[in-house]
């Protein structure tokens, strides 16, 4: 269903259903991804339509804002992926995965602003590490950086584990999986990448409650379904981020 050719410039504009949610989307890439979780959690119909971000079709360009992930549904094109999932999950409130709770659904939003502080620390040492490209602009990281960057990342792991062992359950939010662990989720599936070119760089395993985390959400569906190994995240990245010609469809030469 999703791992098909990244359509590039000169490509035409696939047709769509308009009542059948249609998602643009980039395989590896972290936002897209929270949108795509939404929609396999939550068990819903959808059609993927993958982006070369490397050459993107003029259609794309000019109906969204050049940024995956978008969802193209009822004749509109719903940007940003904390938007569009929540634009998803209200759209089918049965199966909502916000706490029906406001506080605890404000609690919930607020976890994912804390936690997701690492991202722009994960880039700038991952720009270090596996190569620069200088369209991502995050972050400038020379290795004295990278490093300083790294303890910040391991301060939020560490408020990760102290939030998730006061916990009533193994995820962010309780005993189920909700918004929240799918919108940080995408950035921790990648931080073995770091350690591909840096053995110190990896969740402490003193961090026990993180890591059950992490291994409880490698066990729900939606990640099982989408979820990309390391060294495929890794061999894309190294490309991607050191200013080569990554290979958006190596995944379809073989298996995630």
């Amino acid at each position: 269903m999703w791992d098909t050719p990244h359509l590039a410039d000169g490509s035409p504009e696939p047709k769509v259903d308009p009542d059948v949610i249609t998602v643009y989307n980039m395989r590896f890439c972290p936002f897209a991804e929270r949108t795509m979780l939404v929609l396999l959690q939550k068990k819903l119909p959808f059609r993927v339509v993958n982006i070369n971000l490397s050459k993107k079709p003029s259609w794309f360009l000019a109906n969204t804002w050049g940024t995956v992930s978008v969802v193209r549904h009822r004749g509109a094109h719903v940007m940003e992926s904390g938007v569009n999932s929540d634009y998803i999950d209200e759209l089918y409130p049965e199966t909502s995965l916000h706490p029906r709770d406001p506080l605890a659904k404000a609690q919930g939003r607020l976890l994912v602003e804390r936690f997701t502080k690492m991202i722009p620390k994960y880039y700038g040492v991952s720009r270090e590490r596996l190569g620069v490209i200088q369209p991502l602009q995050i972050l400038k990281s020379e290795p004295p950086e990278a490093d300083k960057l790294w303890t910040e990342m391991t301060g939020i792991f560490e408020a990760m584990d102290l939030h998730l062992g006061k916990s009533a359950g193994a995820f962010l939010c309780g005993e189920g999986v909700t918004m929240a662990d799918l919108m940080v989720w995408p950035w921790i599936e990648r931080i073995e990448c770091l350690a591909v070119k840096h053995s110190g760089m990896k969740v402490p395993e003193t961090l026990v409650h993180l890591k059950s985390w992490i291994a409880a959400m490698w066990g729900i569906d939606s990640v099982k379904q989408y979820g990309i190994k390391t060294e495929n995240h890794s061999k894309f990245y190294a490309a991607y981020l050191g200013g080569g010609t990554p290979d958006y469809d190596m995944l379809l030469k073989k298996g995630a």
